[in-house]
C-alpha cells in the first residue's frame, strides 16, 4: 500500500510525492510524461506534489477518474486562475465555474455541433489545399509540416470562428495570431510570477502587445457584425447576437476572452496533432496504404464522406492517444473529497493525468506502438480515453477539432504524398501548456 502523508487538517490524508516545488515544475515543464510516469512508478498512482501553481494530487487510475467525473460539478473550480485569468479573461470558459459555467456551456456548445460544424467541412477542404500549394510554392525540396498545420488551423480559426471573411482584415488577424502564440512562454502560463512589466521587455509586456493588437483587430469584426441585420456563419456572428436566459448579451471583454480561448485550445493543439498524424502516418508504410485505400474508394472528397471514413478516424483517435497535446488537466476542490484510501482537503489541486491514461499497457498493449485498429477493435470508455479532458468540462470544441482533422488529411492523403525528410525519431517537446514535436517534421510534398 502507497504511504501517506497526514496534515493538520482533521481527516486529511495525502499520497506520498516527490519533494521540492521548482525542482518539479522545471521537470515537469521540461518532459511530463517521464516525470509523471516516473513519480507513479516510484511512489504509486495516485500522488502528490507541489508544482509553482500549487499543491496537485496527480491521478491516471481508470477507478479514481471515474471517482472524479462522478462527483457533483459544483465541489470543482478551475485550477491556477490567477494565472489564467489575466492571460484570458475573466470571461473564459476555462475559468468559469459554477452556475455561470453552465450557462455559458448551454449556449455555445450547440456553436460546435452537428449540422453547423459540417458546414465548414468544404472550407477546411479549401483552405488546406491553398495552404499546401503556397507552401510547395515556396520550398518545393522542403515544407515544414509544423508551420504548414499551424498556417492551415489558424485560418481555420479565422475564417470560420473570428469572422475574418475580408481578405485584407483576415490576413492581418493570421499575423496578429502568429506573433500572440508564438509569445506564449510556458512560464506564463505555470505561475503568476512571471506577469511582471518592465519597460516593455518583458515576456508579460510582449505579451499583452500582442494580445491589444489582436483584440484591436477582433473590434473591427465585432463592430461590422453588430451593424448586420443578419447573422452570417461564423462564430463570431453568433457571439455577438448570442443572449443568456434573462436576455443579457455577452460583453465586448466577455467575447474577447472566449476567441482568445479558442485561439489557444483550439488551433495550436489541432495543428500539433495534425503534424504528429502525418509523422505517424508516412513513417508506417502499412497503415497509409490502409488509408489511401480507404479514402481512394469514396465517390469524391464530399466532406461527410471524409467524416464517416472508418480507418482514418481510428487513425486520429490513435495520434491523440500516443500524442495528447494536453498531459494532464486540472482543476481545484472547493470541498473535500475522498479519492480512493485518501482524503484531500478543500483547495487541493487534481490532476487527471491523461498522458498515464493514455500509455497503460493494461489498456493499450504496446502502449507506445502506434497501432489505428485498437479503436477499432475496441471501445474504450471516458475514464481510459481522454484527449479532450472529461466531465462537465470536456473541451467543447472536441468534435471541430477531430472534424477538421479528417477534412485536412482526407485531402492531404487523396492528393498528394508526403516523404519523411529527417530519420531521427521526434518526440514530445513543451511548447506553452501543450506539448507538439521536437521538430517541424520536414517533408517533401509531391503530387500523387
Amino acid at each position: 500500500m502507497n504511504q501517506v502523508i497526514r496534515t493538520k487538517d482533521a481527516g486529511t490524508r495525502l499520497p506520498k510525492g516527490p519533494r521540492g516545488t521548482w525542482g518539479t515544475t522545471i521537470k515537469l515543464i521540461r518532459d511530463p510524461r517521464a516525470a509523471l510516469e516516473g513519480w507513479a512508478k516510484e511512489f504509486g498512482d495516485p500522488f502528490f506534489f507541489r508544482p509553482l501553481n500549487g499543491p496537485v494530487v496527480v491521478t491516471g487510475r481508470e477507478d479514481l477518474l471515474r471517482t472524479i467525473h462522478s462527483q457533483d460539478p459544483a465541489i470543482y473550480e478551475p485550477f491556477a486562475m490567477q494565472t489564467t485569468v489575466p492571460l484570458l479573461g475573466s470571461g473564459s470558459m476555462l475559468v468559469l465555474h459554477g452556475e455561470r459555467h453552465k450557462r455559458e456551456r448551454r449556449m455555445m456548445s450547440p456553436m460546435f455541433q452537428g449540422e453547423r460544424m459540417k458546414l465548414y467541412g468544404g472550407l477546411m477542404q479549401e483552405i488546406a489545399i491553398e495552404s499546401i500549394e503556397q507552401h510547395r510554392q515556396q520550398n518545393p525540396a522542403q515544407v515544414s509540416t509544423a508551420d504548414l498545420m499551424q498556417d492551415i488551423s489558424l485560418r481555420v480559426i479565422i475564417r470560420t470562428i473570428f469572422g475574418g471573411d475580408n481578405p485584407q482584415l483576415a490576413e492581418k488577424m493570421f499575423v496578429a495570431s502568429k506573433v500572440l502564440a508564438n509569445r506564449a512562454s510556458p512560464l506564463l502560463f505555470f505561475t503568476s510570477r512571471t506577469h511582471v512589466r518592465f519597460l516593455g521587455l518583458t515576456p508579460w509586456d510582449r505579451w499583452l502587445k500582442a494580445r491589444r493588437e489582436l483584440c484591436d483587430l477582433l473590434d473591427i469584426a465585432i463592430d461590422a457584425r453588430l451593424k448586420e441585420s443578419e447573422p452570417r456563419g461564423d462564430i463570431l456572428s453568433l457571439l455577438c447576437r448570442a443572449t443568456y436566459e434573462d436576455g443579457q448579451p455577452m460583453t465586448r471583454d466577455d467575447i474577447y476572452a472566449e476567441l482568445l480561448t479558442f485561439l489557444f485550445a483550439g488551433h495550436e493543439t489541432t495543428a500539433l496533432s495534425l503534424t504528429w498524424a502525418i509523422y505517424h502516418i508516412f513513417r508506417a508504410p502499412l497503415i497509409c496504404e490502409k488509408l489511401r485505400n480507404e479514402l481512394d474508394a469514396l465517390p469524391n472528397e464530399a466532406p461527410v464522406g471524409m467524416a464517416e471514413a472508418s480507418y482514418l478516424k481510428a487513425t486520429i483517435q490513435e495520434t491523440l492517444r500516443v500524442n495528447p497535446i494536453v498531459t494532464e488537466t486540472l482543476r481545484k476542490l472547493r470541498e473535500p473529497l475522498e479519492l480512493g484510501e485518501y482524503q484531500l482537503p478543500a483547495g487541493m489541486g487534481l490532476a487527471l493525468a491523461t498522458v498515464l491514461a493514455h500509455y497503460n499497457p493494461q489498456t493499450y498493449p504496446e502502449p507506445d506502438l502506434f497501432r489505428p485498429e485498437r479503436f477499432i477493435e475496441q471501445t474504450f470508455s471516458p475514464f481510459q480515453y481522454m484527449p479532450f479532458g472529461g466531465g462537465h468540462r470536456r473541451c467543447i470544441g472536441a468534435a471541430f477539432a477531430t472534424y477538421e482533422m479528417a477534412m485536412v488529411l482526407g485531402v492531404f492523403l487523396r492528393r498528394y504524398d508526403f516523404q519523411l525528410l529527417d530519420t531521427r525519431p521526434v518526440v514530445p517537446k513543451r511548447r506553452s501548456v501543450t506539448m507538439g514535436p521536437s521538430s517541424s517534421v520536414p517533408v517533401k510534398i509531391v503530387k500523387r
